[in-house]
């Protein structure tokens, strides 16, 4: 008997998914993130969110690697910073034990979420297959997709979502 589940049945529904304008900023951004983890908790826990223009327009993502990489020091987002960084790992740190507590933070979390988020690699609609999604995230690399439908952002599927669903198939008796 084939497999009849599809994509919009196992998705987070854009309403339940953190989603922000592009113009907030990373502390706006941390807020939503804490928020959300509160109110859903024990349902998931949001690691991204879901960044629009003001035509509700999807633009990109914004993970919780993001946020840190836009809060971190200069002198760790450049190829040339990070070469220097390797090779004088004790200064980077100690660079950076400063920063994480100091005002260099609460400076940088002035910084627009448009800055620092990441483009959408892969989409899928929301009647596709569960298989079709779970190639997409495997190919494109990322571990959460936009759920489209008629052209319109309805949800996100996680790599997570997908991986409870096929191991609760393949250890069932």
């Amino acid at each position: 008997m084939p497999y009849r589940k599809k994509v919009a049945d196992l998705m987070i529904r854009l309403e339940d998914y953190p989603h922000i304008p592009y113009w907030y900023t990373l502390r706006q951004a941390m807020a939503i993130v804490r928020e959300a983890a509160i109110k859903f908790e024990g349902t998931f826990e949001p690691r991204s969110v879901l960044v629009f223009d003001e035509k509700y327009h999807l633009l990109g993502i914004l993970t919780l690697k993001d946020i840190i990489r836009g809060l971190t020091p200069k002198l760790l987002q450049g190829p040339v910073a990070k070469m220097q960084a390797a090779f004088d790992l004790d200064s980077t740190l100690s660079d950076l034990e400063a920063d994480i507590s100091g005002p260099k933070i609460k400076e940088a979390s002035q910084t627009a979420v448009s800055e620092v988020m990441s483009p959408i690699k892969a989409t899928v609609d929301a009647g596709d297959t569960l298989a079709k999604a779970l190639f997409l995230m495997v190919k494109e690399d990322v571990s959460r997709m936009p759920v489209m439908a008629e052209e319109k952002v309805v949800g996100i599927i996680r790599l997570s979502d997908l991986f409870q669903e096929i191991s609760g198939f393949v250890l069932s008796d």
